[in-house]
């Protein structure tokens, strides 16, 4: 029996998917869980297993093509479709596994969403917060998906119907010689779109702090001795922010566009930006506030690596309410710029390599380690005082690391 396998749904609100690499070609003989392809969503690499026992027939992807989720994308021979996904090739009556986005009808209240529209689940709820109605609107994504830089820019030409109309064109490169280009997509494209969402809402602001980390360091270090394992600064920041941010609980909200109100979060998940070969990515530790120092840090360098191998769940990169920013553990960063928010947080903590620096004690030049911090957060909620006041609160910690006792 010819059954067709589809691109399964997984999760996250994925409709649409690269096809990296298939792990088997037509004609094998196979085995269900066999793995059969990696796919690349914007966020990470995902296995795909063989859905039933049997020999493959045919596929219907090549590597390196997006693919919808619901299209079919292998077919088998076999006589144990074990897997849900799988469906019969030759039974018309058979319902579609999971809807393309072009074929995706959707409603709301208000104008805001309405009629057929290619645009991810994503970009509907944009749309919605933003009070645009999708209908009508031309995609500029592949295949006419509609991206979020469309409502933008929807939203550009409605504020100037009144006044002047300014249409923003592309900049058109002309083509030399040796030049390479790439196109822009997977985790590049969803960093590209974050960061232009980012900057686009969100009135910055950045303060910066330096603070005398010479208790911190010894702290480590006993922590280490006593433990016999590794904690990183990164994990000992983390664990600074929590009183702080309990205290100053705006520095882990977000701000709902859509009925203009404030949420304040009843979960501290502090994501760290990890750097990896495809592009920045942040995962989550959920639950901060409940956790050890020790598995603070041992969950870091986990998903970190779980990152950098392209291999992390998804529910690892989602939920995040305050990011933090290690520059230093890349380089021997001694400065950092304006870190940029990860909407829809309202602040993030950049913070560079411990290092030495001259300080004055008791009226002598000495050599002091110091930790340098920066924090950029949304002024709509957050102004100059309070973030001064939380990251003070930080500093106090860092500097007399006890007071962690007292929490």
């Amino acid at each position: 029996m010819s059954y067709e396998f589809r691109l399964p749904d997984v999760g996250e609100g994925i409709t649409e998917s690269e096809l990296l690499q298939w792990h088997v070609k037509e004609g094998d003989a196979v085995k269900e869980d066999d793995l059969l392809c990696e796919i690349e969503t914007d966020k990470a690499v995902v296995e795909i297993p063989v859905p039933c026992t049997g020999t493959l027939t045919r596929l219907h992807a090549a590597n390196g093509t997006t693919v919808n989720v619901g299209t079919v994308i292998a077919s088998f021979d076999t006589d144990s479709p074990a897997n849900k996904s799988a469906e019969p090739a030759n039974n018309p009556a058979q319902p579609v596994a999971a809807a393309t986005p072009s074929t995706i009808s959707t409603s709301s209240t208000g104008s805001a969403v309405s009629g057929s529209v290619r645009a991810a689940p994503s970009t509907r709820r944009y749309a919605r917060e933003q009070d645009v109605d999708l209908t009508g609107i031309q995609g500029s994504g592949p295949k006419g998906r509609i991206l979020r830089s469309d409502i933008d820019q929807q939203n550009q030409r409605s504020s100037t119907d009144a006044g002047v109309h300014v249409d923003v064109k592309p900049v058109v490169h002309t083509r030399t010689q040796g030049e390479k280009r790439t196109p822009i997509k997977g985790l590049r494209k969803a960093i590209a779109e974050t960061m232009v969402r980012s900057v686009t809402t969100i009135p910055h602001a950045t303060s910066a702090f330096s603070c005398n980390a010479e208790r911190f360091v010894a702290l480590r270090q006993l922590l280490q001795q006593q433990l016999n394992c590794r904690i990183s600064f990164t994990a000992m920041v983390m664990k600074a922010m929590v009183p702080a941010i309990r205290r100053y609980p705006f520095f882990n909200a977000s701000i709902d566009d859509a009925t203009n109100e404030i949420i304040e979060h009843g979960q501290i998940n502090i994501g760290f930006a990890t750097h990896t070969d495809a592009g920045l990515m942040v995962p989550v530790i959920k639950q901060a506030d409940q956790k050890s120092l020790t598995q603070i840090s041992i969950e870091i360098d986990q998903l970190a690596e779980q990152a950098r191998s392209r291999k992390i769940d998804l529910a690892d990169l989602k939920g995040g309410t305050i990011t933090l920013s290690n520059v230093g553990s890349h380089g021997k960063h001694d400065r950092v710029g304006r870190p940029i928010v990860n909407h829809p947080e309202v602040a993030i903590i950049a913070m560079t390599r411990i290092k030495p620096m001259p300080a004055v004690v008791n009226g002598e030049v000495v050599a002091q380690q110091t930790l340098d911090m920066v924090t950029s957060y949304d002024h709509r909620l957050i102004d100059g005082v309070y973030g001064a006041l939380f990251m003070e609160h930080m500093i106090e910690i860092i500097e007399e690391p006890g007071l962690l006792l007292a929490e």
